[in-house]
């Protein structure tokens, strides 16, 4: 025991020596500086949170039984589906997934509508409705449409930035031979989860409603009152996307800023490469790099090549053997191991900042009667050995017990495709 306890020492002051360790994260300055940059975003000024409104809100009853197409375009899979709400709640009548285009190779901006296009054809004569649900950085228009500000999570499609996204796709469509004169509403990933949360969980903004989502990347969105929206003089209620993943401000390390350096968009969504699951493994990477080097690991660990997956480190901690553990000899895997949980204890108390910012932006949560509810997507979130546990931990202690506030996390099923049915029935 001793010699454990040793170890995990050496670990801890090792980490707090590189700024790495999650006790280096303070939950209250994270909360003073969101805000700040909430507020920010929200009267248009300079900040790293773009705090983009969608024009659209969690009010509204979609029509029993009309059916929609919806478009899920996320980190890693496209997903295209027909849907309809049948007594309040969604079903998915059909559904095909395929790789997100640029997600396995570099495309141009034509080939990646071309193939979008491809995937929603054997849809096209079911409904003239499409929700699509656009999981990237996106400047909303009030016509539904928006236009794309950069692409990340590494998907990588040259000439983009600024194209139209709905008006491409429906071009496309129509190179294709589609005639129908389709009604499209856009929307992104976390805004399609908090609507597809409220419309068949039944919650009310009333007290505080958000939506998170943390999986290849992350972001949240909240429902915000129009007369906060500084920027958009006489704006109704509607969901702010916070664009969260862009937060410059968050304590980081020297293997966070070696992580970004070597990421396809470096000094970009700072705050997205400290939690998310695409990031987490490099993050674990460039600290076991920098352990070698310290002799705390062996030299194997100096130069890893690929970088280690979330998913890699998930097998490593549930004791399965894997690429990773065949590098590790003595002491290896136990230090690993410790690394890999505090990367992940600082991931579970960087989200719990996140979402009780935005609790207290909506002044709400005030009871566990009356929680600020957070419908969660996302495989990090779910499928994560350490991570839920570990929020649980700081949800109770610094939310409930410092700031008196209750925070629920809800899940709905097929919240992604519900929420952009959802918008495209009720815009």
């Amino acid at each position: 025991m001793e010699r454990v306890n040793s170890l995990s020492e050496r670990t801890d002051d090792f980490l707090k020596s590189i700024d790495m360790h999650p006790d280096q994260t303070d939950p209250e300055r994270f909360v003073r500086d969101f805000l700040s940059e909430m507020d920010a975003g929200l009267a248009g000024e300079a900040s790293s949170l773009k705090m983009i409104p969608t024009y659209v809100s969690a009010d509204g009853t979609p029509p029993d039984g009309e059916s929609v197409i919806a478009i899920d375009a996320g980190g890693t899979n496209l997903r295209v589906a027909l849907v309809a709400f049948r007594n309040g709640r969604a079903e998915v009548l059909r559904e095909q997934k395929s790789p997100m285009p640029g997600s396995r190779g570099e495309v141009s901006a034509d080939e990646f509508f071309s193939e979008l296009a491809d995937d929603v054809l054997p849809f096209a004569r079911e409904s003239s409705r499409i929700g699509f649900c656009f999981s990237y950085p996106t400047a909303m228009h009030p016509d539904g449409d928006g236009e794309i500000i950069c692409l990340t999570k590494e998907v990588r499609v040259r000439g983009i930035e600024g194209r139209q996204i709905g008006a491409s796709l429906l071009e496309k469509l129509r190179e294709k031979g589609v005639k129908t004169r389709f009604s499209l509403v856009l929307l992104n990933d976390t805004t399609a989860g908090l609507l597809g949360g409220a419309a068949t969980l039944g919650l009310d903004v009333g007290s505080g409603l958000a939506g998170l989502v943390l999986g290849t990347g992350c972001n949240s969105c909240y429902a915000e009152r129009g007369t906060r929206i500084k920027k958009l003089p006489g704006a109704r209620n509607m969901v702010v996307n916070c664009e969260s993943g862009n937060f410059s401000k968050a304590f980081r390390g020297r293997a966070d800023e070696r992580s970004d350096a070597l990421s396809e968009n470096p000094g970009a969504y700072l705050f997205e490469k400290m939690l998310s699951g695409v990031y987490l493994g490099r993050v674990v990477t460039q600290e076991a790099a920098i352990a070698a080097h310290a002799g705390l690991l062996s030299p194997a660990f100096a130069e890893t090549g690929t970088a280690f997956a979330a998913t890699e480190l998930d097998e490593l901690l549930r004791g399965g053997e894997n690429r990773v553990t065949a590098l590790c000899t003595g002491e290896d895997r136990e230090v690993l191991a410790q690394l890999t949980d505090r990367v992940f204890d600082r991931a579970a108390k960087l989200v719990c900042a996140n979402v009780l910012s935005l609790c207290l932006h909506c002044d709400g949560g005030w009871s566990a009667a009356q929680p600020f509810t957070v419908v969660a997507e996302g495989s990090t979130f779910y499928n994560s050995f350490l991570l839920r546990k570990k929020l649980a931990g700081y949800l109770r202690c610094v939310c409930e017990e410092e700031y008196q506030r209750c925070i629920e996390f809800r899940r709905a099923e097929n919240a992604t495709l519900a929420g952009s049915a959802f918008a495209a029935l009720t815009r």
